[in-house]
C-alpha cells in the first residue's frame, strides 16, 4: 500500500478518534470536566484531521511513486497543523507563543514544499 494511503487512512482514524472529543464539548458537563476553554479548537483540529487524511488517500491513489521528498513532506507536515489546533482547546494563549507559531509555519511550509513537488512531478510525467 502507498506512504500516502497508509498515513491518510491514519489520520482518518484519528479525525474519526478525535469526534468523541466533539461529543465531550458538545455537552457542558463534560466541558467542565475535560476543562476545556476553547471548544471551537476542537472543531478545527476534527474536521482538519479529516480533511487532510481524505486528501492523502486521494494523491496516494491518483499519484503511483509521488517523489519520495514530496512523498514525505506531505505525510509529516499534514499532521502538524490539523494536531496544533488541540492544545488550543484547553491552553489558547499557546497560539502566542513564539514556537508555537513557527512551528505552525514550518508545518505550512513543508506541506506547499510537498504540494509543489508533486505537482511538479504529475506535469512532467
Amino acid at each position: 500500500m502507498a506512504l500516502l494511503v497508509t498515513f491518510g487512512i491514519l489520520q482518518l482514524t484519528a479525525g474519526v478518534l478525535s469526534g468523541w472529543l466533539m461529543v465531550a464539548q458538545g455537552d457542558a458537563v463534560w466541558t467542565r470536566r475535560l476543562r476545556i476553554r476553547a471548544a471551537a479548537r476542537i472543531r478545527q483540529g476534527h474536521i482538519d484531521l479529516l480533511m487532510m487524511g481524505t486528501l492523502l488517500v486521494a494523491i496516494g491513489v491518483a499519484v503511483p511513486g509521488p517523489q519520495p521528498v514530496a512523498e514525505a513532506a506531505i505525510a509529516c507536515a499534514s499532521w502538524v497543523g490539523p494536531l496544533l489546533f488541540f492544545p488550543l482547546a484547553w491552553k489558547p494563549e499557546l497560539g502566542r507563543r513564539r514556537w508555537y507559531g513557527v512551528l505552525d509555519r514550518l508545518g505550512f511550509v513543508a506541506l506547499t514544499i510537498g504540494f509543489l513537488l508533486l505537482a511538479a512531478d504529475v506535469l512532467t510525467r
